[in-house]
């Protein structure tokens, strides 16, 4: 098999372990050993490869939002709005592990993801505007990352009433207005 797709597995059977685990008792509560007994994976691979529950849980965000990215259309640059509403659509499937996650005091996690991703993006130029100053100032990505993130936890705590595509809109119209505040 494939290291690649060995390593992508593992990372999701961990992590599942992990949520499964959250669901019975608090993180706090869970030992390495019953999360590794859990995954059916060694020790070893645990502390290999991580060194806390939180890079688990940050490992399979960013890989989640990277995968689910390549749906993009296949265009060398994409519009905010179309990438935010993608984001929002992925999280909205994710909800109940969110959920899960926002409840053991986890949203930070969302923010370095986030991040993560975004920062990825903006170096690869792969979004439209991301060329303009503004979105390569120092703290930037750390600033809108957290607001996106902040947006989410609500929109999640509040029943998802609102689509993807209105939380998209609406981030890319508070962007627009800052960017064009700070000209």
């Amino acid at each position: 098999m494939n290291p690649q797709i060995r390593k992508r597995q593992n990372l999701a059977a961990v992590y599942e372990a992990l949520l499964q685990l959250m669901l019975q008792k608090p993180l706090s509560r869970i030992s390495i050993t019953e999360l590794c007994q859990h995954a059916q994976v060694s020790r070893t691979y645990f502390y290999r490869n991580f060194t806390s529950f939180d890079q688990i849980i940050l490992a399979y965000q960013k890989q989640a939002i990277l995968q689910y990215l390549r749906q993009l259309p296949r265009q060398s640059k994409v519009k905010l709005q179309v990438l935010m509403t993608q984001y929002f659509t992925l999280m909205q499937q994710m909800a109940a592990t969110n959920q899960l996650l926002i409840k053991n005091g986890k949203s930070q996690i969302f923010i370095q993801s986030f991040e993560a991703v975004f920062a990825l993006l903006i170096k690869q130029d792969r979004i439209i505007g991301s060329s303009n100053a503004a979105l390569r100032q120092p703290y930037y990505t750390a600033y809108f990352s957290g607001a996106v993130v902040n947006i989410l936890v609500h929109w999640q705590q509040n029943g998802m009433v609102e689509t993807p595509a209105y939380l998209a809109q609406q981030v890319t119209k508070f962007t627009l207005r800052h960017n064009e505040s700070t000209t």
